[in-house]
């Protein structure tokens, strides 16, 4: 794996295909810089909270949280409070399809 002294903190690759990066682990100390991609970003918060922006739009995040980034959008993650960001990353060549439920689960209220 490739560790990566950054502006924003630290990046390490976890994965690459025809040396290009594709999953990265991502731990942001300060705000990083606004940039744009060809392809689909995404983001999933492992630990921290903060504020991914994303063109127009902003999304507060914390562990457990992913945001789905579109090519060529800018954007740029930044930390809030004392503990960094931190996540995994992923670039792809499509949107993410969020499976959906077969069927609606029983409760106690149904039976």
């Amino acid at each position: 794996m490739t560790q990566i002294q950054t502006s924003f903190g630290e990046l390490k690759i976890l994965y690459k295909e025809n040396k290009k990066p594709l999953i990265e682990h991502l731990v942001f100390n300060k705000s990083g810089r606004a940039h744009q991609h060809p392809e689909y970003e995404s983001f999933f918060v492992i630990s921290g909270k903060g504020k991914i922006y994303s063109g127009e739009n902003i999304y507060d995040v914390e562990p457990g949280d992913l945001v789905s980034i579109p090519p060529k959008t800018k954007h740029w993650m930044e930390p809030e409070g004392e503990e960094p960001l931190i996540g995994l990353l992923w670039y792809h060549q499509t949107k993410l399809q969020r499976p959906q439920p077969n069927k609606k689960q029983e409760t106690e209220d149904s039976l």
